[in-house]
């Protein structure tokens, strides 16, 4: 686990974060086995400026997997920021093909979300960027395989269109209260 970037309290961007064996398996299970999960559009849960000028991104809410179920642990007692005393984590796997993307928003309704980046072949000209900003600072954040971006409320962010028609940015998604 290697902290990359950081706004204290407010972003942090945590690369090989975890093991390669629990990679590996969360990777098979979502990338490889995409084509057995249940996604839907966003449409039906995200607010329409979310998506507004974007092609739908897909998701899936996921409960009781045993390799997500050890991501939350390891998110909740990183060495880097302390999230232990918040109780609960919800996960979703985010799908995106070429035109989907996030428009710019904060999550508010919670008290931090992460993003959990499973493409272990990305190319920078393939978009998918995380982006951030706020009054110290603003940037980007690449897809990078196993690696964890983890961002306090009301951080504003987005994530660039995908560029690609080739490879779909695969994501895990998780708030957190």
């Amino acid at each position: 686990m290697k902290l990359n970037y950081s706004i204290p309290n407010k972003i942090w961007w945590i690369t090989n974060f975890l093991d390669w064996t629990t990679y590996k398996n969360i990777h098979e299970a979502v990338v490889k086995g995409r084509k057995n999960i249940n996604f839907e559009d966003v449409e039906k849960t995200w607010e329409q400026n979310l998506y507004n000028n974007l092609t739908l991104a897909k998701r899936a809410s996921i409960t009781n997997f045993a390799p997500f179920e050890k991501l939350k642990t390891l998110i909740k007692h990183n060495p880097f920021f302390n999230v232990s005393k918040l109780n609960k984590i919800t996960s979703t796997i985010h799908f995106m093909n070429k035109n989907s993307g996030i428009n710019w928003h904060t999550d508010n309704d919670y008290e931090y979300g992460a993003t959990f980046y499973l493409n272990n072949r990305w190319h920078t000209d393939w978009g998918g960027e995380f982006m951030f900003t706020d009054t110290k600072a603003h940037g980007f954040i690449p897809v990078v395989s196993n690696s964890l971006v983890i961002i306090k409320a009301p951080l504003k962010h987005k994530v660039n269109p995908v560029l690609t028609k080739t490879i779909p940015r695969m994501s895990v998604q998780l708030f957190i209260k």
